[in-house]
């Protein structure tokens, strides 16, 4: 966090009272939400009430759009409940995804704010507050029980999966041919890869197998196979984390 000087403070708190939200505040000296929420405090700054808005029934329809989020939540996002609050659906990104927390916070109809990456592990954070969407996704089968059968069917759901826990890449070989193959892998729990498994094995990617890898578990393939995937998963596709789908579509385009 950065260390700002008595006058840079006072400049954060008129600048604060003049208007300009916490989140603009502090992106304008380099601190995160909750510090520069911190500092206006300290400084005895009147707090304006903030109301966010939320499409609570975003996940309702099982669009493809709604699909690729759930599938991208599933994976990289997480569901928490305290009591006395409203459940928590957050998720977090490395600095260079930022605008894909972006895409994911329109497509909710959020105002709520992404915060600057951390110091110490780099990630930016993104979350919002609703029963609605947080029973939906247990119902789906975020943790327990089976996943409906809408999203394990749906590519757009497997893609969102892959964006948040999978990896793709096209590689050269260690040869004086200096030939590329490409590689597909996807980590999670066993359930979520044995129903993955399932999904490949009915558009006719077959012979894949889930294996342990430490805690968790891991499903991938090279050449070919690898190709297909990609291809069922990513041609076409409208949403999808950005530099997952250009390495995608080098590997559909080769």
């Amino acid at each position: 966090m950065a260390k700002l000087t008595d006058p840079e403070r006072s400049e954060a708190v008129k600048q604060y009272s003049e208007g300009a939200s916490i989140a603009e505040v502090a992106k304008n000296f380099g601190l995160t939400e909750p510090g520069m929420r911190g500092l206006l405090i300290r400084r005895g700054a009147v707090l304006r009430r903030t109301v966010h808005t939320l499409r609570h029934d975003a996940f309702d329809l099982l669009t493809s759009e709604a699909c690729y989020w759930l599938g991208f939540l599933f994976a990289d996002g997480c569901v928490t409940y305290r009591a006395g609050h409203l459940p928590q659906i957050s998720v977090g990104l490395a600095q260079r995804d930022h605008e894909h927390l972006v895409s994911l916070r329109t497509f909710l109809g959020s105002t709520s704010s992404i915060s600057l990456p951390s110091p110490t592990h780099g990630s930016c954070q993104f979350s919002v507050r609703s029963n609605r969407l947080a029973e939906r996704m247990m119902t789906l089968g975020r943790y327990s029980g089976p996943l409906d059968e809408r999203l394990t069917e749906s590519r757009d759901f497997w893609r969102g999966v892959v964006d948040g826990d999978g990896s793709i890449g096209q590689y050269r070989r260690p040869s004086p041919s200096q030939s590329t193959f490409s590689q597909f892998r996807l980590v999670g729990s066993k359930r979520l890869l044995d129903s993955f498994a399932g999904f490949l094995n009915r558009n006719d990617v077959v012979g894949l197998s889930v294996r342990p890898h430490k805690t968790i578990y891991t499903i991938g393939t090279t050449c070919g196979p690898a190709e297909r995937i990609v291809a069922l998963l990513y041609s076409g596709a409208t949403v999808a984390l950005t530099r997952k789908a250009e390495i995608a579509k080098k590997i559909i385009g080769s």
